[in-house]
């Protein structure tokens, strides 16, 4: 059965970590590579799912991304749901929940960069849950490792056996009310441990997906040079 899907963006955080690179612009806008913005790089995806209207749950200098924008953005309906102030994820998620009527929602942190296949996400989707996207843990330092007494080698920055939340979300609207419960405050606290609890939360993992939350100006450089050498591996080929 066809169902109708709409996206949302969470755009609206201030970027304090990024400044100044975030002085003028929310750090959505801020050019990952190619010349294309984090933003950009979120929106293609899903137009490649077949989305075709985008929310951009957008606050702080919103003006920004409707300057880049506008309407529309390389074939997709472009839409601003924009609050006065950061009231956290599940305020923002809610603009989107109340304001438009879908089958199925996939929002999306506006400050991360992946190439995970949203197509495939969508796809694997059961009727009647919501599924978060999850990625491992990478550890922020190198570790040592030991045998007993004798250290027997260092490794840098390992995965760790752990799962972290990806910020991509598919929210079934038969679950609309679970989140239109609260007000204010983090999707992650409030309504997620609840839908866990109940079983209607589901997993989606891919193994080999790259993933980066895009929070301090070494984020940024770092996936933007990981970016590059795609591209220059690619021109290579």
């Amino acid at each position: 059965m066809l169902r109708m899907i709409v996206g949302g963006v969470l755009c609206g955080g201030l970027g304090k970590r990024l400044r100044p690179l975030t002085n003028d612009v929310p750090k959505a806008r801020l050019e990952i590579s190619g010349g294309l913005t984090i933003l950009d790089r979120l929106i293609m995806p899903m137009k490649h799912a077949g989305i075709t209207d985008v929310y951009l749950l957008a606050g702080y200098r919103s003006e920004k991304l409707v300057e880049r924008y506008g309407g529309g953005w390389r074939g997709v309906r472009i839409h601003y749901i924009v609050e006065d102030r950061p009231r956290g994820t599940l305020y923002a998620i809610n603009g989107l929940l109340r304001s438009v009527e879908s089958d199925l929602y996939l929002v999306v942190n506006g400050d991360i960069v992946t190439d995970m296949d949203l197509s495939r996400m969508i796809a694997e989707w059961k009727p009647g849950t919501v599924s978060i996207a999850l990625t491992l843990l990478k550890s922020p330092y190198g570790v040592v490792r030991v045998s007993g007494e004798t250290v027997t080698g260092f490794e840098e920055k390992p995965v760790l056996p752990h799962y972290i939340n990806a910020g991509i979300y598919l929210i079934d609207a038969g679950l609309k009310h679970r989140f239109l419960e609260y007000g204010e405050g983090d999707v992650e606290k409030l309504v997620f441990p609840r839908l866990a609890e109940e079983g209607f939360l589901r997993r989606y993992f891919e193994a080999e997906a790259y993933w980066k939350s895009i929070d301090t100006v070494k984020d940024l450089e770092e996936a933007r040079e990981r970016l590059s050498g795609k591209r220059n591996d690619a021109k290579k080929g």
